[in-house]
């Protein structure tokens, strides 16, 4: 299972970490200068999608990799759900500070384990991409942006004003600063983005060109949004705790 924690780590910062804001929550006021400001439509847009529950459908192409992933989540609850079908199949649910990971059964052959969120590191990756509140991204560093269509934009984003953006604790701002220093140009990533007749953004795709890898294209569907969100723990039985020398891997 150790070797798929990565897997898990990535799944659930693409959900997070491109779509975050750190912007105040938009108010009625703050329509008339959304309306004539892109970037700040979008950002504003972005804060609505994550008011209340809302799925997402991403996938992330790393060169010949992808990865395909669909979430439900309720930011206010604090509860999530992560599936992915490609590279491996993988499940993940959670439940305030409890995270439960579903991969392949372990030498107890019990096929989840709960993680104790509290337990993590303060730099871990993974305790950073469950912290749905913390999470700033690529929409934190948004710098152009016009409209080009109704609903539809384009711009670039600048990811060391990212960083700038990112909270200061945990993990998020380290791997923003890893992923600049593997751009190309990381003051100037592309991006677009749509945002519908409620103000929500609906979808956002942004392109990573990197000095070794390839590029890095992440694209993202927001939809379901008010809709319930249902997490339950799996069944006792099927759970094992990790184990205390798990925690220095995660």
């Amino acid at each position: 299972m150790r070797r798929l924690i990565p897997v898990v780590s990535i799944a659930l910062a693409v959900l997070v970490a491109g779509c975050g804001t750190n912007s105040d929550s938009p108010t009625a006021g703050s329509s008339a200068s959304s309306a004539a400001d892109p970037v700040t439509a979008i950002k504003e847009g972005m804060g609505r999608s994550l008011a209340g529950t809302v799925i997402m459908d991403a996938s992330v192409k790393a060169g010949p990799a992808t990865m395909e992933l669909t979430g439900k989540m309720d930011p206010a609850a604090k509860v999530l759900t992560v599936t992915t079908t490609a590279p491996e199949e993988m499940e993940a649910r959670l439940i305030g500070d409890a995270a439960y990971i579903k991969m392949e059964a372990s030498g107890s052959g019990k096929p989840w384990m709960k993680i104790d969120l509290t337990k993590l590191r303060p730099e871990s990756s993974l305790r950073q991409s469950f912290d749905l509140e913390s999470q700033t991204g690529l929409v934190g560093g948004i710098v152009t942006a016009e409209k080009v269509g109704e609903g539809s934009y384009k711009g670039t984003a600048d990811l060391e004003k990212a960083v700038q953006a990112a909270p200061a604790d945990g993990g998020m701002r380290d791997g923003l600063e890893s992923t600049a220093k593997l751009a190309k140009d990381p003051k100037a990533i592309p991006f677009e983005a749509t945002v519908d007749a409620e103000g929500r953004v609906t979808s956002l795709s942004y392109t990573i060109a990197t000095k070794s890898l390839g590029d890095l294209v992440t694209e993202m569907k927001m939809h379901g949004f008010g809709e319930p969100v249902k997490v339950e723990a799996p069944p006792a039985g099927e759970t094992e705790d990790a184990a205390a020398e798990m925690y220095t891997f995660l």
